[in-house]
């Protein structure tokens, strides 16, 4: 089974709905709340729609 990608927690509710709206999810790590991603394709949608804030 593939390991999911982490990336550092933010409680920025932007970044959350992002991360919902890629298919992400929140995971308790080693103590630490970090999101992570099941696919590639789900951590680059995360990325795709911060890029979509910036325009």
């Amino acid at each position: 089974m593939r390991m999911p990608i982490r990336i550092k927690f933010s409680e920025d509710p932007f970044d959350q709905w992002r991360l919902a709206q890629a298919g992400g999810y929140i995971v308790n790590h080693r103590g630490k709340e970090m999101f992570a991603f099941t696919t590639q394709m789900q951590y680059n949608r995360y990325l795709q729609l911060n890029k979509e804030r910036k325009r």
